[in-house]
């Protein structure tokens, strides 16, 4: 496969030495020294996103359990004490989009979320991993879009003001940029992954 030869070294070149550059798409027996070459620029991508994923799980903790004791602290102000506090749905609010937001990031970076399995499940392993392939490229897209008009919203509702807390709207939308930001990176690392069970499908069914 002399294409793939070709673009294996182009890509060598124009990373660098420490760079096997897409060595995924050369069968067993085109790659020298045999085995797979890992990029080690991904390795270090996936050290640091396993990172960023404790993070955002430490968060997500941290989070749950501000949101329980301002649920309880609210229900004992209203029923026992009749003095409710006005901030509480507010910040409740906010606190779980943030905590929404962070969790769906980490299911993506786990390629873990809901999905109709009817048809993927009858598909050939290669067949499986073209999906993937594909559904990993929309979902790139679709998170890229979701970065680029967080951020512009951001801008319009940064000076903006909650009703009672008068914090900023613009958290959420930050919240949003951020986190699809980290959904576009957690996509590409998958696509990576998926490009890998490819070669693996195409050597297996030669």
């Amino acid at each position: 496969m002399p294409g793939f030869e070709r673009l294996n070294q182009m890509m060598g070149i124009a990373l660098g030495k420490d760079i096997c550059a897409i060595p995924y798409l050369l069968p067993n027996n085109q790659k020298n020294g045999g085995g797979i070459c890992v990029n080690r620029g991904i390795e270090r991508a996936e050290q640091l996103f396993r990172r960023i994923i404790k993070l955002e799980e430490a968060i997500c903790v941290v989070l749950q359990i501000i949101m329980l004791l301002i649920c309880f602290a609210a229900v004992v102000k209203r029923y026992f004490f009749n003095a409710p506090w006005a901030w509480t749905d507010e910040i409740q609010l906010l606190l779980l989009v943030i905590y929404g937001y962070l969790a769906i990031s980490i299911d993506v970076y786990r390629d873990n979320h809901v999905a109709l399995t009817g048809m993927y499940k009858h598909l050939s392993k290669r067949g499986k991993v073209v999906l993937d392939l594909i559904r990993h490229v929309l979902l790139g897209g679709f998170f890229c879009l979701m970065t680029y008009y967080g951020w512009k919203v951001y801008g319009i509702k940064a000076r903006k003001l909650l009703t009672v807390t008068h914090l900023s709207q613009g958290i959420v939308f930050m919240a949003q940029t951020i986190c699809a930001a980290l959904m576009v990176l957690y996509c590409l690392m998958n696509f990576v992954k998926a490009v890998k069970g490819f070669r693996d499908a195409s050597a297996n069914e030669v």
